[in-house]
């Protein structure tokens, strides 16, 4: 699909995109059978990845636990590979937020974290553990391993 098939929005996929406002609506999302990482591919084409990203981030942001970070700061980078490239986003946790941009941190993150966008989803989704993401190789870690280990707790998967 090219850039005029997508869909401009306000179609079906922003639909999808904003009826998805929890990890357990996301969660219940793809476990409809047959969603696998193909039918998340053609999702991404159809609705344009930087929208499906800014709004899981947008989630997330909105389900960080400040109290679970405690004092812990400092810039998360995701390198989401979809099916046109690698998107790239920053967390930054600190002073009881989680704030997101679009783009690079400014400096050096603190951990970066790089998965592909069915990976993603499904770790926010809480169907993918993070540590078991990084022994299999599903998701590659540089940076501080520890704030990345306890980076997932930090944020409400209800």
């Amino acid at each position: 699909m090219g850039e005029a098939d997508r869909d401009p929005g306000g179609g079906w996929a922003d639909e999808v995109l904003h009826a998805v406002g929890t990890p357990a609506e996301l969660r219940a999302l793809l476990a409809v059978p047959g969603v696998d990482d193909a039918v998340i591919g053609d999702f991404a084409r159809s609705a344009g990845i930087d929208g499906i990203l800014d709004r899981l981030f947008t989630v997330m942001a909105s389900r960080f636990l400040p109290e679970k970070a405690g004092r812990a700061r400092g810039a998360v980078r995701w390198d989401v590979q979809g099916p046109d490239g690698v998107a790239v986003y920053t967390v930054q946790i600190g002073h009881g937020r989680a704030e997101v941009v679009r783009g690079a941190p400014d400096g050096r993150p603190k951990v970066a974290l790089a998965l592909s966008l069915p990976d993603l989803l499904r770790l926010s989704a809480g169907t993918l553990n993070g540590v078991k993401g990084l022994m299999t190789g599903r998701i590659h870690v540089s940076g501080d391993l520890l704030f990345a280990a306890r980076l997932q707790g930090w944020f409400d998967q209800g």
